[in-house]
């Protein structure tokens, strides 16, 4: 089996995620200033000690992450998804939207679970398709070991939505997470049908189509590694 591990890392920056609100594509995350809230869900972060605790770690993750990760551009795509998608965690089941109790714990465990998977990103092994800097319409593939499970990590191949262009993260994307199994020439996974992945020290290889919506998937070929 591969062996994914790699050293523990030290956090050391201050960094809210808030201030990603408001990020281009090439920006970078800065210091959210709650006396300057002006959206009604920055507030609510604000108001929630737990949350804003938790909100606060996620910049902190993040701002450390990103500065060592090697494909650039791709944990600002990532959490730009994330970001969009934030104020979700104030609605509930039944599609009601609320900021009482039961809306807070939603947003900490959204916030804490996205710190899990930037901690494990951090220490992936990471192979690209991207010439330079990674793009949302390219590919980053990952391979990780949370508590000792090794999985692979599939995301991007964005594509507009084809009825209601939008721009990103609006449309179609790739994202699939799912464990390894070894097979015959490499591994498979119970999610990318006949697909197996080869890999070396230097690239990784995919054998066949994936579909990840009708709309997009992720073609046969070869990875480069980058870290």
């Amino acid at each position: 089996m591969l062996n994914i591990s790699r050293p523990s890392l030290s956090w050391r920056s201050s960094v809210s995620l808030l201030a990603l609100l408001t990020l281009s594509a090439l920006s970078h995350a800065a210091s959210f200033d709650c006396g300057k809230a002006r959206r009604s869900f920055e507030k609510f972060i604000c108001s929630q000690p737990e949350l804003d605790a938790a909100d606060t770690r996620l910049g902190e993750v993040f701002k450390q992450v990103h500065a060592g990760f090697p494909s650039k551009g791709f944990l600002l795509a990532t959490q730009r998804v994330f970001v969009a998608d934030y104020p979700s965690c104030l609605v509930d089941e039944q599609g009601k939207t609320s900021t009482g109790p039961a809306s807070v714990r939603r947003c900490v465990s959204l916030v804490k679970e996205r710190i899990q998977e930037l901690e494990s990103q951090a220490l992936a092994l990471v192979y690209s398709n991207a010439p330079t800097k990674f793009a949302h319409d390219g590919l980053t593939i990952l391979l990780y070991n949370p508590q000792g499970q090794q999985r692979i990590r599939l995301w991007g191949n964005w594509m507009p939505d084809a009825y209601k262009p939008e721009p990103f993260p609006a449309g179609k994307l790739c994202d699939l997470d799912a464990p390894l199994k070894p097979v015959k020439g490499g591994f498979k996974t119970d999610d990318t049908d006949d697909a197996v992945f080869a890999i070396t020290e230097s690239q990784l290889s995919i054998s066949e189509y994936i579909m990840c919506t009708p709309r997009n998937g992720i073609a046969p070929g070869q990875y480069r590694r980058l870290r």
